[in-house]
């Protein structure tokens, strides 16, 4: 009788001694999760000074130059914080699980949030298109660090993206019964989703897009941006109105003719090759129409009259005249030469891709060269 309950008494003080430890435990998990939870809910509508207190606003975007005011300690323009609220807007999270050894413990938490990759994706591409039209642009200004986010809360308003899970474990550790987030150097990166991340992938953007991206923004342009883009006005050595005049007319021979057709794509680590189909005005039938008109000009006797100013000044009206008119086109297909510099793939602009663009204008002008100028 004495063995059994003996026997009895040793199962209580375990059981006992289970209970109380397991107690101890869960009261620490709790701790542990209350600290996540406090920490994860600011992110659910972020203020500026939770902004600067989890985010490194230049690390987002490290390729940008910085003002004195970006460079201020923990200054984050209110419009940036803006954009954050934006980003955050649909931000959620579990707690999935909690381990404890000591003063140290991780938290697996799982994020919901929109699909940083798509976010990435759309970013870079409206950056690259903005790149290019700052080309076509009289006075071209560099992006700034603020310029950077400006576009991406533009391009936060323009999309709606789906919501993604990104799982990841946080640090932290205790002191004087106190549990505090240790703040790694990914802790930016996680709690968006990845989004650092995607914007360092040099292959974001595959190479057949960006050559895509590229001759969109240019059947955009208007017929100033094609002049400056193109340099039209460079290609006759004439006085300005009249280099001015020739330059509007290809300009809107262009921008009505112009079109594309991505037909292949080849590439390896570090260069590609995109196979275009190019359609464009057909310059050369404007020379020929050109000397077709001027040589029965030539014929007549008011051609002998006006005598060699004269004669230069019709040579010039024939010439506009056959460029407006002209509703010719031609086609080509080109290869288009990509190299990635390990931040992105960058399209080579080279005589030939020129050359389909332009219509074949360069060697058209040539033979008229001396007529006109």
């Amino acid at each position: 009788m004495k063995i059994r309950q003996k026997k009895w008494l040793y199962a209580a003080v375990f059981m006992t001694s289970a209970l109380l430890l397991t107690g101890c435990v869960s009261k620490e998990e709790r701790a542990v999760k209350q600290t996540v939870s406090a920490e994860l809910d600011q992110l659910k509508n972020p203020d500026k000074k939770t902004i600067e207190k989890y985010l490194s606003i230049r690390e987002l975007f490290p390729d940008k130059g910085t003002s004195e005011k970006d460079n201020e300690e923990g200054s984050v323009d209110p419009d940036i914080a803006q954009i954050f609220t934006r980003y955050f807007k649909d931000f959620s999270y579990t707690v999935d699980n909690v381990k404890i050894k000591g003063t140290k413990a991780s938290a697996t938490v799982t994020v919901t949030n929109l699909d940083a990759h798509a976010l990435a994706e759309d970013y870079t591409a409206a950056a690259l298109k903005k790149r290019i039209t700052c080309d076509a642009n009289p006075s071209q200004v560099e992006f700034s660090l603020k310029d950077s986010y400006l576009l991406l809360g533009e391009t936060l308003k323009k999309n709606k993206y789906k919501l993604v899970d990104t799982t990841f474990d946080l640090k932290l550790k205790q002191k004087d019964d106190t549990w505090t987030l240790v703040r790694s150097e990914d802790l930016d990166n996680q709690i968006t989703g990845g989004f650092l991340t995607y914007m360092a992938d040099s292959d974001l953007l595959p190479p057949q897009e960006v050559v895509k991206i590229h001759f969109n923004t240019i059947k955009e342009f208007d017929t100033e941006q094609l002049n400056i883009y193109l340099s039209l006005d460079s290609l006759l050595d004439t006085d300005d109105t009249y280099s001015s005049s020739i330059a509007h007319a290809m300009a809107e021979q262009i921008h009505a003719c112009f079109d594309f057709k991505i037909l292949d794509s080849k590439n390896n680590e570090r260069n590609a090759l995109v196979k275009v189909q190019i359609t464009s005005s057909d310059f050369k039938s404007i020379v020929s129409s050109y000397q077709e008109q001027l040589s029965g000009w030539l014929q007549t006797s008011q051609a002998m009259a006006g005598g060699a100013e004269g004669r230069r000044e019709k040579e010039r009206q024939l010439l506009l005249e056959s460029i407006e008119k002209n509703n010719a086109s031609t086609t080509r297909e080109v290869d288009i030469a990509l190299v990635n510099d390990g931040t992105s793939w960058k399209m080579q602009m080279d005589e030939n891709v020129a050359l389909a663009i332009l219509g074949g204008v360069d060697s058209a002008l040539a033979d008229v060269s001396e007529d006109v100028e």
